[in-house]
């Protein structure tokens, strides 16, 4: 004990003025963890929180951002006054990582670059976490002093107020599930670490060890040393110091709305913390009524608000809206103080632009350094009389998109990170949220003029979704994908108008479902350029069909069937239409093969270019829906499948496929097959035949924005306002686009500039003067780019 005591040799060395240093786990109200969820506060409160993913304000519905606020403010409303409430919004620099795309490929190579650029590129991760207090009642304390009450009835009435805690935590979660609500847990460990961000301004999970030392000392675990305006925040070495400093709210703004604070989301390290007391009814009218008399009193000219405040106190007394003791600081720290002071401007700017008055404290600094803490409500120097419903406005469950979360990726990971324009990591997925091997929705539509970077994007997820290990097949127009393709180490073959392809449907389609595949498809390429076939001629094809598969495999083949359909009685109708697809008809190349089929999708890249048939139906059409069906016979084995489609709308604008095409995407994505399908414009897809199984069918839209798209351009894909109005008037030079996953959408940054070299790869189409020689023909032809 000796060593603890202040003698006079450690006087002496001690710095002047330590001896009215302050303990910081004094002043902070963490006591001990009760069950998982809930903790025990200094002064009796129970304490609760649950963290929200918010709203992406900047694209939802205006009545969606509006019934956020009306839930969180009717929330508010029905508590007592004996509930606290707070609101942190903690925004801290992350490094997000995914697992490597193996190998030392293109793709393994294009992932090291970009996730080295991700890491390095300042995204933010911001929490949002919702915290309920639960205070004991002043004469219930009171009485349990007096009456000293024992430890069973003590530890009842603990039970009682974390029942109600919970009972209001569920409410409050079930009331905001359009912000997907989650209970905090100790055990967790980022709920005590989200609390001792508020203490260091850094964030890193906390768990409490097995035996028992108080939270507020597991919290307390640095140094900080207030200086004026400034406090410092002292690490284990110079690199860990820290500086801060603490803003409040000295003048409101007039008007508020739903997100007037999300401008204080920034590009540097903060805690933004509101905390709510409700006041008793009788408190609140007369504080208000007290006001309006003596407005009324003075004679004071501002009508409106005199009119505001009636308005308020009717509200108040029908239960519509509670007041409360509000109090918003606003938490930052950096590495120097020049940055710190960098950082206050901008707070100010962003408080100005909101029409709030915001000061960095000083005096106050250290109370309301310690109000940010749930319990803390003696510290709340600042707080100011507000209605639950400009709380509602001021802490708003904002935030951006961040994608499929970790975890909930069918495929077991994201595709890639791609920053969103406010700087935070967006998880993409072409799936829906689903356990690891779900085989939810997948199918994906990108569109973009042409210039936007639609064809480089779709490269990049190429290359991207190589960490899956997917099967990738593409139909390309203009060679636009050839280089990534082929940089991809796949096969890439250009269908050219009169050339073989060798294609030999009747060699490979002979068992049953194969056999009623085949009568089926023969029966609408036949119709295609005539009248449907009468029940005669049906019954002669599907008994050719059974006979072709019966035959020696050296007499599968078109020629031979055609053969067969000499002896029906038609007049040589059914003969004659056939002689088309023969092997000396008009198109005897697409389905002349003789021998073994040479449609095989062996290789995990595969790209064919169809820029010579897309304007021909009966070839493309037929061609097509030939190859679609070898996919399908492929994709049986289950393994993940990207099939990209360039201009599908095209591809795909024909009766055969308007009638089967929404059983076709179903069928795909029961085989673990996502289709990615991209368009210069929405109109091609909305007036396609097959432009409504389309859009019915796609989980993720990419729209890339471009002055001349016009709202009834983009009405098909309806849009709320902020999306059509962000597609309307960016320009395509900035790179950002917009995607829609589900029912949820935001803005990434798709500018793919610090790939480097890689970059002209991905945007290398069929080649240009620049490309290497021999290119083709060398599959590391990327590294000589």
């Amino acid at each position: 004990m000796l060593d603890l005591q202040r003698g006079l040799g450690r006087k002496a060395l001690e710095p002047q003025g330590i001896a009215r240093e302050h303990m910081l786990a004094g002043h902070l109200p963490y006591i001990t963890p009760v069950g998982n969820d809930v903790v025990m506060l200094r002064d009796g409160d129970v304490m609760g929180s649950f963290t929200v993913r918010g709203l992406e304000a900047a694209t939802a519905e205006v009545a969606l951002i509006d019934d956020v606020k009306a839930a969180m403010e009717n929330a508010v409303a029905q508590m007592g006054p004996d509930v606290a409430l707070y609101v942190h919004r903690v925004s801290m620099e992350t490094q997000p990582q995914l697992p490597p795309v193996q190998g030392d490929g293109f793709a393994a190579e294009v992932d090291r670059v970009w996730q080295r650029h991700i890491a390095r590129d300042g995204l933010r991760e911001r929490t949002i976490m919702v915290t309920v207090c639960l205070r004991p009642r002043k004469l219930t304390s009171l009485w349990s002093k007096i009456s000293g009450g024992g430890k069973g009835d003590l530890r009842a009435m603990r039970d009682r107020r974390i029942a109600r805690l919970n009972e209001v935590i569920g409410f409050m979660m079930q009331v905001l599930r359009p912000v997907s609500p989650r209970r905090m847990t100790v055990g967790g460990g980022q709920w005590l670490g989200l609390l001792r961000t508020c203490v260091t301004g850094q964030y890193a999970p906390l768990i409490p060890g097995s035996s028992f030392e108080p939270l507020a000392n597991l919290m307390a675990g640095s140094r900080v040393d207030f200086r004026g305006d400034t406090f410092t925040v002292f690490g284990t070495d110079s690199d860990g110091t820290r500086y801060g400093a603490i803003f409040g709210m000295k003048g409101y703004p007039s008007e508020t709305m739903a997100g007037i604070f999300d401008r204080f989301d920034m590009a540097a390290d903060t805690v933004v913390t509101h905390s709510f007391t409700p006041m008793d009814l009788v408190t609140a009218t007369g504080r208000l009524q007290r006001t309006i008399r003596q407005m009324r009193a003075a004679d004071d000219a501002a009508i409106s608000l005199q009119a505001q405040l009636v308005e308020a106190s009717d509200q108040l007394a029908s239960g519509r809206i509670v007041f409360g003791h509000h109090l918003v600081t606003i938490l930052a720290v950096a590495q120097s103080r020049a940055e710190l002071d960098d950082i206050a401007a901008s707070i100010r700017s962003a408080g100005q632009r909101a029409g709030a008055v915001i000061v960095r404290e000083d005096i106050n600094a250290r109370t309301a350094y310690f109000a940010q803490h749930p319990g803390n409500y003696g510290y709340r120097s600042r707080a100011s009389m507000t209605s639950s419903r400009n709380f509602a406005s001021f802490a708003s469950l904002h935030s951006a998109g961040l994608g499929v979360e970790e975890g909930r990726e069918p495929w077991g990971v994201p595709v890639t990170i791609l920053p969103t324009v406010s700087g935070e990591p967006y998880r993409f997925n072409f799936h829906a949220a689903g356990a690891p091997g779900d085989r939810t929705v997948g199918h994906s539509l990108t569109i973009g003029r042409t210039g936007t970077g639609k064809s480089v994007g779709i490269a990049f997820l190429a290359a991207q979704v190589q960490r899956a290990n997917p099967r990738i097949i593409a139909f390309d127009k203009d060679n636009g994908l050839e280089m990534p393709l082929r940089a991809l180490g796949g096969s890439y073959a250009p269908v050219r108008t009169g050339e073989a392809t060798g294609f030999n449907p009747f060699g490979v389609e002979t068992d049953e479902r194969g056999r009623a595949w085949l009568t089926d498809w023969l029966s609408a390429l036949l119709e295609q350029n005539g009248p449907p076939l009468t029940a005669e001629q049906s019954e002669a094809l599907s008994r050719a069909v059974m006979a072709n598969a019966e035959s020696d495999p050296a007499l599968q083949n078109v020629m031979h069937f055609r053969s067969q359909l000499l002896s029906v009685d038609d007049g040589g109708d059914l003969y004659t239409r056939m002689g088309v697809w023969d092997t000396d008809g008009q198109y005897g190349w697409v389905f002349g093969g003789r021998t073994a089929d040479p449609v095989q999708f062996d290789q995990a890249v595969t790209g064919f270019d169809l820029t010579e048939i897309l304007d021909v139906p009966s070839v493309r059409t037929a061609w097509l829906s030939y190859v679609f069906r070898r996919i399908e016979r492929t994709v049986e084995d289950g393994r993940p499948t990207l099939l990209i489609l360039d201009e599908a709308w095209k591809l795909l604008d024909d009766p055969y496929f308007e009638a089967r095409l929404k059983d076709w995407m179903l069928t795909m994505r029961k085989k673990n097959v996502a289709v990615v399908m991209l368009t210069q414009r929405v109109s091609h897809i909305a007036e396609s035949r097959a432009g409504s199984s389309i859009l019915e069918s796609v989980n993720t839209t990419i729209v890339f924005p471009n002055r001349r798209n016009t709202a009834e351009e983009l009405a098909p894909l309806n849009l709320s306002d902020s999306e059509e109005a962000f597609l309307t008037n960016s320009a395509g030079a900035s790179r950002a686009a917009l995607v829609r996953n589900g029912d949820t959408s935001t803005v990434v940054d798709f500018d793919l500039s610090a790939l480097g070299p890689l970059l002209g790869v991905l945007k290398g189409g069929g080649g240009n003067e620049t490309s290497p020689d021999g290119w083709r023909k060398n599959p590391d032809f990327w590294k000589e780019i």
